[in-house]
């Protein structure tokens, strides 16, 4: 597991324990937002690094 992996399961934790411990409406659609971005880093779909392209 690289780094952006390892923050991915630490946004889900959180966004998990949010969702269980507020019953606002916002806090929980906030939740699943964090889970879904958790969820983007651990499967490697946000990259982080720019491509570059060389014309020449």
């Amino acid at each position: 597991m690289n780094k952006s992996q390892t923050i991915g399961i630490g946004i889900i934790i959180v966004g998990i324990i949010a969702y269980l411990l507020f019953e606002n409406s916002i806090i929980q659609t906030t939740s699943g937002a964090l889970c879904a971005i958790g969820l983007g880093l651990i499967l490697k779909w946000i990259p982080f690094k720019k491509k570059i392209q060389l014309n020449n």
